[in-house]
């Protein structure tokens, strides 16, 4: 230890607290004349300086922290940490006086009470949102603690907080072990965990190899919270079965944790159990911070009541990619229950496109109101239904997939005027590629292709034509590859203006946004580029999707391997296409719906249970 620092921590938020003092001496000369009497030995002097500057408000908190640095250094360490546990009262949010209480309770021997001085630290830094710096001292901590229950959980929490999910799998899972040697559920969940991922994760099992016998150390927060945190980090480094697991055991801990709920429901969708999967998902509306307002509309919600000549208003929900997906599902219901009218309400960027093409299958779309709280047209219906509560409602299974295939059809004018919005033919594959989602979205940082990239997806495919689809803010990026990819954003002033080009397209290449889907829903080869993390739509590890046959998914194989991605786009796109097809596109019919009768329904939810 000395004036200015704390030499027990080469931690850099550590080295740097020191600063501080530097800072107060520049600004206040007897200041400085006591750290220089200090620090050359002459510490009776410094003494007499420091003690005259406590009568100093501005000054005391400081100056009571270097006359217990002068303490310590005479050995009477219990006295130093009176005088730094009194600055630190006057003075709560200043590092550098955790730092110095730390280390005289470590020369003291107390390592419990140096440890949980350093976690107070770095909860402290981790509540400013300085988690890079916290997790050094985490680090520290456990060597001074290896039991420390707080120091390994909350170090998970702030790798997960950075974005280093599989990273941060490995102290939340040694968390619950030692959470297992306090209660049951803790410890059975830890042995499954270790069951399942320790063979893909040897940092687990580095870890757990030098963890000591023993209770933990430190207060034991409630297991739920922690495996939410758990539940995040699996979810995002790919480990679904283990999420479940986790989940599990939160729910049986608090069976009304409506978060816990909501994450197990898209757990369990990823992994194909959907009757689960579907009735978790009605948690979303107990959930306080579900981005969609729970509506209060003057009609029942549906419940499955007989529909036969009721009218009925379903209302999308979430994005436009979600609104895409599940927008065939209104006419599902249509013909399994028969109700005298659908109407189908969606975000007003879709009414154009989803109007012309549910207007054949007989369902009537209207534009989402300003007030939630009121229908999208002056008229009473008898039920009220989410769209994405329609899934539950009408038993929905994987084996239902894919609902409606090319059910998405635009008139021949429409197409014909796609076309001309393009240029003449040059005999090669026409591709439209989309390389980034709405900024709005809490993933769009890790599921947008970074602009470095681009360049290779251009590259990867070198027979094809390449037509930019993409809106938004980064539509400018497309100037970076004038000469190799066609700007269309003047011309994309909505999603019909977009579906009639996709209709003149070959295939289209589209990060996970509403373009992928409305790609699908027309019935286009689409190669989807994805991060690693688990969205449930697409499954895991796979390379299909049952909602878009047409679909091929390149995922990342770990966190950030956009490269990874590259690299199997280029593989599936090795051999040129025979003859292009874009310039010439065809009007299909629009799809049959699929008729399923009950003993076709039950056969499928038996297929999906037994799958």
């Amino acid at each position: 230890m000395s004036g200015s620092n704390n030499g027990d921590f080469s931690i850099p938020v550590v080295e740097r607290s020191g600063d501080v003092l530097m800072e107060i001496g520049r600004r206040v000369p007897a200041f400085a004349q006591g750290l220089q009497l200090q620090s050359s030995g002459r510490t009776a002097e410094a003494r007499q300086v420091f003690l005259q500057l406590t009568e100093r408000p501005e000054l005391t908190a400081p100056s009571l922290h270097q006359l217990g640095v002068m303490a310590a250094y005479e050995g009477d360490n219990l006295r130093a940490a009176g005088l730094f546990e009194h600055a630190l009262k006057i003075e709560p949010g200043e590092t550098l006086y955790y730092c110095s209480l730390g280390t005289v309770f470590e020369r003291m021997g107390d390592l419990p009470h140096a440890a949980g001085i350093m976690v107070n630290l770095a909860v402290m830094l981790q509540t400013r949102g300085q988690h890079a710096d916290a997790i050094p001292l985490y680090r520290r901590i456990l060597a001074l603690s290896p039991l420390n229950y707080s120091a390994w959980v909350n170090m998970g929490t702030g790798l997960a907080w950075m974005g280093q999910s599989r990273e941060a799998v490995v102290p939340l899972i040694v968390g619950v072990i030692l959470f297992g040697r306090v209660l049951p559920e803790a410890r059975d969940l830890g042995k499954l965990l270790i069951e399942e991922i320790g063979d893909r994760l040897p940092e687990l099992t580095a870890a757990l190899a030098t963890l000591p016998e023993g209770m933990p150390d430190g207060r034991l927060e409630r297991l739920e919270e922690v495996l939410q945190t758990l539940d995040k980090a699996l979810r995002t480094a790919g480990f679904i079965d283990a999420t479940v697991m986790a989940l599990d055991v939160a729910l049986k801990l608090a069976p009304g944790n409506a978060l816990a709920r909501w994450n197990h429901s898209l757990a369990c969708l990823a992994r194909g159990d959907f009757a689960t999967g579907w009735a978790d998902y009605e948690w979303r509306w107990v959930w306080d911070q579900f981005p969609e307002p729970r509506r209060i509309l003057a009609a029942s919600q549906w419940r499955g009541e007989e529909l036969a000549g009721k009218r009925i208003y379903v209302w999308g929900e979430q994005g436009f990619g979600d609104i895409l997906q599940f927008a065939p599902l209104a006419r599902i219901l249509m013909d399994r229950h028969a109700p005298a009218e659908v109407v189908l309400e969606v975000s007003s960027p879709l009414v154009g496109i989803l109007g012309i093409a549910l207007a054949r299958l007989g369902i009537r779309v209207v534009s989402r109101p300003d007030n939630p709280h009121r229908f999208g047209v002056e008229e009473a219906f008898d039920y009220h239904i989410p769209l994405l509560s329609l899934p539950h409602m009408l038993s929905l299974r994987v084996p239902d997939l894919p609902l409606m295939p090319g059910w998405l059809v635009l008139p021949e004018e429409q197409v014909a005027r796609g076309r001309g919005l393009l240029p003449p033919p040059s005999g090669k594959r026409r591709i439209g590629v989309v390389w980034a989602g709405r900024p709005q979205h809490s993933e769009d940082a890790r599921r947008s292709l970074p602009l470095a990239h681009l360049g290779a997806v251009l590259d990867a495919i070198p027979d094809a034509e390449w037509f930019s689809l993409q809106v938004g803010p980064r539509a400018g990026d497309a100037l970076a590859f004038k000469g190799r990819l066609h700007d269309l954003s003047p011309q994309l002033k909505d999603f019909i203006d977009t579906a009639a080009i996709i209709a003149n397209l070959d295939h289209v290449v589209a990060v996970d946004t509403g373009v992928g889907h409305l790609a699908g829903c027309m019935g286009k080869p689409v190669s989807l580029l994805l991060a690693h993390s688990v969205d449930w739509r697409w499954g895991i590890g796979d390379t299909t999707s049952p909602w878009y046959p047409n679909h091929r998914i390149h995922r990342q194989p770990a966190l950030g391997d956009w490269p990874g991605v590259i690299a199997s786009l280029r593989a599936e796109h090795a051999q040129p296409a025979a003859a292009p097809q874009g310039a010439t596109a065809d009007v299909i019919p629009p799809a049959e719906p699929k008729r399923r009768g009950a003993s076709s329904r039950r056969a499928a939810a038996k297929e999906a249970a037994e799958s």
